[in-house]
């Protein structure tokens, strides 16, 4: 895992990131944007980063408040796979919104989800689904 790309090895880099981030990822943001062991392996990155580059017909699919796969990181992806379609679940602070699994259902989600598994059809448009408030 830490061969797999750069790691800062300044830990107030992490702690600065922590805080510019904490508003808007309170519980989970410092967990993943924590030092790891990869902060001070004693090793560089095994290759360059892979240039995805695409046009497979895939479906993507997060919540713009994910703090593990963080919402830039989803939309780079989205660009670099020029067939997939983006399903975002706004307002969700949560990294898994398919299914039920660890949050709240979510129909908008699991609709566009369950179609392209059960069917192989991608949305016609990126898609977003607004998360239900509680």
């Amino acid at each position: 895992m830490c061969a797999d790309r750069a790691a800062s090895r300044d830990p107030l880099a992490y702690y600065r990131d922590i805080q510019a981030h904490r508003a808007d990822e309170p519980l989970f943001g410092p967990l993943t944007r924590n030092l790891t062991p990869c902060t001070f392996w004693p090793a560089e990155p095994a290759e360059p980063p892979a240039r995805v580059r695409n046009a497979v017909p895939v479906l993507l699919v997060g919540a713009d408040g994910d703090p593990a796969a963080t919402y830039p990181g989803q939309l780079s992806a989205h660009r670099a796979l020029t067939g997939s379609r983006l399903v975002t679940l706004r307002g969700a602070f949560r990294h898994t919104v398919y299914a039920g699994l660890f949050a709240p259902r979510d129909a908008c989600v699991d609709t566009a989800v369950d179609r392209y598994l059960l069917d192989g059809v991608l949305p016609v448009q990126d898609t977003d689904c607004p998360a239900a408030r509680p």
